[in-house]
């Protein structure tokens, strides 16, 4: 199995700093970008690391994600939108690590956010109320609505590949005959489309790749479909009623 990425510091400030270019960073009060206390910051990105006895004490996607959020909400480090910025931080490590958040309303969010700040999840029944399990329920809620992503040159869902190749710039015609036409500048493609949910096999995602220069051979591999601002922009544009309401936290 392949090591878990952690966030570093640099990429959570990377990602506060990007959603800051952002109108809902800027018009909802989202404070200075930088933080107030580079140690807090320091210590909450840090709590991944926690080890003893040479093993980590977070080492698995949902465990080590899970602190990633409590650590970056909870610390103030940012004069505003620490917990907008433990959220959008939590997606992109979930990203770098092949996860994805699925059958997750604006609305469960939002609580996940509101009772981990008023100390309300939901924990263990019989514990005791502390960080490490406010983290472990967390953590709980996360293997519940994490799966894995599938990348690069495998079978992949249609509407995944279509999000993909949107984030690319490409466009798509609405579907003929089962079939849909893709076009990127002056490249196009066409391609079976019997329902969003089908799976696109392996020849076919290379084929389309191919066809419209976003393979490996014009300059761009698997990885450069998945960058960092790439995933902090659409998940902010898409759940921005979120982050408005998240402000008023």
């Amino acid at each position: 199995m392949a090591e878990l990425v952690r966030l570093s510091e640099d990429e959570v400030l990377a990602i506060r700093r990007q959603m800051g270019k952002m109108n809902i960073a800027t018009q909802n009060a989202f404070g200075r970008i930088e933080p107030l206390d580079p140690g807090k910051l320091s210590s909450a990105v840090h709590r991944q690391f926690t080890s003893g006895g040479g093993k980590y004490k977070y080492d698995t996607l949902h465990d080590i994600g899970a602190t990633l959020f409590y650590g970056v909400a909870m610390s103030h480090s940012f004069e505003n939108g620490n917990k907008r910025t433990a959220l959008v931080s939590l997606v992109v490590f979930l990203d770098k690590n092949r996860g994805l958040l699925v059958d997750t309303s604006e609305d469960e969010l939002y609580e996940l956010a509101r009772e981990v700040a008023a100390h309300e999840i939901q924990i263990q029944t019989g514990a005791s109320r502390s960080a490490d399990t406010e983290v472990g329920a967390i953590a709980s809620w996360l293997r519940e609505r994490v799966r894995p992503k599938v990348l690069g040159d495998t079978a992949i869902e249609f509407r995944q590949l279509r999000d993909l190749l949107a984030e690319q710039g490409c466009t798509f015609t609405s579907p003929d005959n089962n079939y849909i036409k893709i076009y990127r500048d002056q490249w196009m493609v066409k391609t079976g489309y019997p329902k969003a949910n089908f799976i696109v096999q392996v020849g076919e995602v290379k084929k389309i790749r191919r066809a419209l220069r976003l393979d490996e051979i014009h300059g761009i591999d698997s990885a450069g479909f998945y960058n960092l601002d790439t995933t902090v922009d659409k998940f902010v544009n898409q759940y921005r009623n979120l982050m408005k309401r998240l402000a008023d936290l």
